[in-house]
Formats: structure tokens, sequence, C-alpha cells
């Protein structure tokens, strides 16, 4: 009768039970992964560092995200994974692609959110993961300032008492919106100095003049804060950013 597998890697004492050597092998079973795992995400990480030199990038200061290749990639693994499984992926997925980020240079996060911080600051650390360098900051039009310079990306609360995103219509017009957190109505926007080209595909963010009576473009939207007769809001419509319409961003 042949070796078991099992025999050759464990020399059992006779007073190890049938149970106890199940356990050892998979542990060995894990400890093979783990050591494949490993050997996998340096090779990746070698490859993110190399794909950082060679990334076209809009002239001017600008933060190296492709928020469009990040949708594209986490969307694919996603639907080859378990369902069960989905959200462990996605968690894990997102630390390894701002781990790959990082060796392009460390992602700076200044997070602006007086009311619900520590939701902010969840939903950013989930999107940028841990290799991300992430702060609060007081003033929200300083981080605006701060991110037009590409030194990194704001994350601002919506409907916190300031109306910051005006400014994406007037002064702040070179940044961009990427991402939202805190759900199907996003509580804050993550911007920055992103490729339009870039941008992921999916619902449309607005800043238009009119307030909640609309501005007569008959284009379907989701209110999130008002100021003034200026609205920020959400659009299923394919918009392209910077057009008569008010686009500022998307939301993946």
């Amino acid at each position: 009768m042949p070796h078991s597998t099992l025999q050759q890697v464990w020399p059992a004492p006779l007073d190890v039970s049938p149970e106890q050597m199940a356990l050892a092998a998979l542990r060995h079973e894990i400890d093979v992964l783990d050591d494949q795992l490993l050997a996998l995400f340096e090779r990746r990480l070698a490859i993110a560092a190399r794909v950082g030199k060679a990334k076209d990038a809009p002239s001017g200061p600008h933060v190296k995200l492709r928020p469009d290749r990040e949708q594209a990639v986490l969307d694919r693994v996603l639907a080859q994974s378990e369902p069960d499984n989905r959200e462990a992926v996605e968690s894990l997925w997102r630390q390894i692609v701002g781990w790959g980020l990082a060796r392009q240079g460390r992602m700076q996060v200044q997070v602006w959110s007086p009311v619900e911080p520590t939701r902010a600051f969840d939903g950013a650390r989930l999107r940028f993961g841990a290799a991300a360098d992430m702060r609060a900051v007081r003033d929200p039009q300083a981080a605006l300032k701060w991110a037009s310079e590409g030194h990194g990306v704001a994350v601002l609360a919506v409907n916190a008492g300031d109306p910051w995103w005006t400014g994406l219509r007037r002064e702040w017009a070179g940044l961009s919106v990427f991402d939202g957190f805190g759900g199907e109505t996003p509580t804050a926007l993550a911007v920055g100095r992103i490729d339009p080209a870039a941008l992921p595909s999916g619902r449309r963010v607005l800043v238009t003049a009119g307030g909640d009576a609309g501005d007569g473009s008959g284009i379907r939207r989701r209110g999130l804060d008002t100021h003034h007769g200026w609205t920020l809001s959400l659009t299923d419509a394919a918009l392209p950013v910077g057009g008569a319409e008010g686009c500022v961003g998307a939301i993946g």
C-alpha cells in the first residue's frame, strides 16, 4: 500500500488522533497556499511599480488613479467569486490595489466630515486601503486647494454645513468627483485631479443652478444637497464631464 502524503509530511506519533492528523493536513495545505499567495502578491507589486512608470497621465499635477481600470478589475474578480465570498473578496482586492498604487507613490487622502467622521473614514479606508496615508482636516476649501495642486485626494462630506461642491463649477473646475461613500445616497464624495477619460462608468455627479425646481434640462436626478439656488445631484444619464449639464464627475 503506497504511503499517503500525510505520512510523508508528518511522521505521526502513536498518540496522535485521526482528527489531529486531519487538522495538521489542513494547516499544511494553508501554509502551501500562503506561500503561493505571497509569491503572486510580490510579483503583482513589482508589476504595479512598472505600470506606474508606463501610465499615460494628463498634463499638470495629478494623482495616479485610474478609477475606470480599478472598477473593471473589481467587477471581473467579483463576477468570478462565489456569492458568499464577494464581500471578503472586495475588501481583499481593495487592499491589494491600494498597495499596488503605493508602489507608484503612497496615496495621500484628506477627509473632512464634521458630522460623521468615522463613517467617512471607514468608507475612505475601504476604498483606498491600508496603504493610504489618511488624515482628518477642518477646512474643506483648503482640502480642495490641496487636491487641485495634485497632492492627493479629498474625501468631503455633503449636507454637512459647507457647500464646498459649488466650487467644482467655478474655482475647482480642474477637480473631478470619482467615488462616493455612505450607500446608495452618498454622504461623502471623493475628489481629485483625475483624467476625465479615467472616470468610472456609473452615475454622473451634477452641480447645477436651479435649486429643487431643477434647471429645465429634463434629466432625472437624485438630489444630495442644495445651497442658494445650486443643487448637487446624481443622474443615470451618460453626460460628459464639464459640459453644459454641469457634470463634475462620476460614481461607479
